[in-house]
């Protein structure tokens, strides 16, 4: 294929939501901000029936409001409304606790902390207490205690397991998104692409559950060692995991990526073992990989929270936008450029180095799930300068009467990289299905001064309202400083 065909796409918009437990509602009060915006924006350019958006990913509690945010649009055929869904989740999923009824109990805690203000405010307290409670008694529409576990191996009274039914919180999504979810993209239906990220607790690596299908028009996540594998037709190539949804996403894919290691049991799903999947020619593959098919020899994978591993998944958002445009479309040379929106719920920076035992333990956190992907994203942008640069010198040599022959020959020479099939790479594939990302837009939460450790469990509705607003002002900040001013 010609290199110089300039028949690129639109650029095309993603959404990437951050893991972080109760601090998701944080993530809502920035997509009505973003949905706002947007939408203005779009029917100032006379694109009134753009997409809002047109990748949608997400990591466990990111995942969880990614999928309700794909299931209104896909269910509604548009994105009115997805906001008020979502603000509606999050009121069915709060709370309140005990600190949060008790007569004077913040008022308590403020008068001390007026007198030596090394004490908790009464806001800090509130929200450290509601936190303590919901590890007891759980929280009715997300998560609730299974009986603590004895430690049998080294019968350590001090090792009890406290580990929590995550059964509420399916049940809590199913009725706010409606399974299975399987999207396309066609001139006629420009349907969202919804990522969620877990990761392969016997694996070690991320895994992505997709909502689009793959070049040989299914659905499913391919992953692990690949290389060659023996079965009826002989020698085939093919990775060493498959996990088919012919269907689309489930709501077991959804807990796959918000199962958080310890708290939480691991989330099971069937694989489809690839040694018996080597039939990738044959007219009945599609029979074959049906997720249906009780002739497949199946096992266990077990998974945890995608956030271990990338809280953030603009990776996987990345590899995932180049394989469908150039292995589905077919488009190697017209892949569209992205334009990201982040929304960061773990502060990177703290201006101030915490003494106490919860303050350590919340910088901990921060630091662990904060996002990393600033290097991906430059190496990505300097990744689009060497292809650009690459197609303007090639038709620099083909102007001043370099033959074509000569070019292709150049293109096919084997490179010393590799893909991730194992196959060699010849410099065209480095040409081949790169796009560029034209715009970052990053919505962070900060830390204010009554954070706790715990932030992550903390369901009670007068956080979640806190982290609503301040997510909607600082997106609007972000967005439209102009008019958070005037206001």
């Amino acid at each position: 294929m010609d290199i110089n065909t300039n028949s690129v796409q639109r650029t095309q918009r993603a959404l990437v939501f951050q893991g972080g437990g109760a601090l998701g509602a944080y993530e809502t009060g920035v997509f009505k901000a973003l949905f706002e915006t947007i939408t203005k924006e779009d029917e100032k350019n006379g694109e009134k029936d753009r997409p809002l958006f047109d990748i949608v990913a997400g990591t466990s509690i990111g995942a969880i409001n990614a999928t309700i945010l794909v299931s209104h649009v896909l269910e509604n055929k548009t994105w009115l409304g997805s906001p008020e869904k979502l603000y509606t989740f999050w009121d069915y999923i709060s709370t309140n606790s005990y600190a949060d009824i008790m007569p004077g109990f913040k008022d308590w805690w403020d008068y001390w902390h007026r007198i030596n203000p090394a004490i908790a405010s009464g806001e800090a307290a509130r929200r450290y207490y509601s936190t303590k409670q919901f590890e007891l008694t759980g929280v009715s529409n997300v998560f609730t205690p299974f009986s603590p576990l004895a430690d049998t191996k080294f019968m350590d009274v001090s090792n009890t397991w406290f580990r929590y039914d995550k059964n509420p919180l399916k049940r809590s999504i199913e009725q706010f998104a409606k399974f299975p979810i399987a999207t396309n993209y066609e001139e006629n239906q420009k349907q969202p692409r919804l990522l969620l990220v877990s990761v392969d607790v016997q694996d070690g690596t991320t895994v992505t559950f997709d909502s689009y299908p793959k070049s040989d028009g299914l659905r499913k996540s391919e992953y692990g060692k690949h290389g060659q594998i023996f079965g009826v037709n002989g020698k085939k190539e093919g990775y060493e995991h498959t996990i088919p949804y012919d269907n689309g996403i489930k709501s077991d894919f959804v807990m796959a990526s918000a199962s958080v290691p310890i708290n939480y049991d691991y989330s099971v799903i069937e694989d489809v073992e690839s040694k018996l999947v080597d039939t990738l020619n044959s007219p009945t593959a599609t029979v074959q990989l049906s997720e249906n098919n009780i002739n497949f020899n199946k096992k266990r994978r077990y998974f945890w929270d995608g956030g271990i591993l990338s809280n953030t998944p603009i990776r996987e958002v990345i590899n995932a936008h180049q394989d469908y445009w150039v292995n589905v479309k077919g488009a190697k040379n017209s892949v569209p450029n992205l334009d990201l929106y982040i929304v960061d719920l773990h502060p990177s920076k703290q201006n101030y180095v915490p003494l106490d035992h919860d303050g350590v333990q919340n910088r901990e956190a921060d630091i662990t799930y904060h996002d990393r992907t600033a290097h991906d994203i430059k190496v990505s942008q300097i990744m689009a300068d060497y292809i650009n640069m690459i197609r303007e010198l090639t038709q620099v040599a083909i102007d001043h009467g370099v033959s074509k022959n000569i070019i292709e020959k150049f293109l096919d020479t084997t490179a010393q990289s590799k893909h991730r099939t194992g196959k060699p790479r010849k410099y065209r594939d480095l040409i081949e299905g790169q796009f560029s990302i034209d715009k970052i837009v990053k919505i962070a939460r900060k830390n204010d001064s009554n954070t706790i450790s715990n932030k992550t469990f903390d369901f009670s509705y007068d956080t979640l309202d806190h982290l609503r607003n301040v997510g909607y002002l600082d997106a609007i900040d972000h967005l439209n400083p102009q008019d958070v001013k005037d206001n």
